[in-house]
């Protein structure tokens, strides 16, 4: 059950990566990764972790991708081969922003 749990979090990252990028109007110079999706095992629900460049964008975006909810879970629903597609939550992934800070410090340490 776990497997395939994992393989349908996969599906759900890389198809929701193609769309957000294909057919959601992003602000300029902006950039949405999509780090994980944590699905519930009913399939009811996902959370889905991203990053978002640059930092003073992420509220806008996180509303644009919140407010496209619908139009991604229609999406998904044409790509999933599952009796239920989850509904869509969308987290910024503060474990990747602390893994970029920890980077950006021994950057900082390696340089001087």
């Amino acid at each position: 059950m776990r497997q395939r749990l994992d393989r349908i979090n996969e599906l759900i990252l890389q198809e929701l990566g193609q769309f957000i990028n294909k057919d959601i109007e992003l602000p300029a110079n902006s950039l949405v990764t999509i780090t994980k999706v944590h699905a519930s095992p009913d399939l009811k629900s996902a959370r889905v972790f991203v990053t978002i460049l640059p930092d003073n964008l992420r509220g806008t975006i996180l509303e644009l991708l919140n407010k496209n909810k619908r139009t991604l879970h229609e999406l998904l629903k044409a790509e999933l081969k599952t009796k239920f597609v989850p509904n869509l939550q969308f987290v910024i992934d503060e474990q990747e922003i602390f893994a970029q800070g920890i980077d950006k410090l021994l950057d900082e340490i390696h340089n001087q």
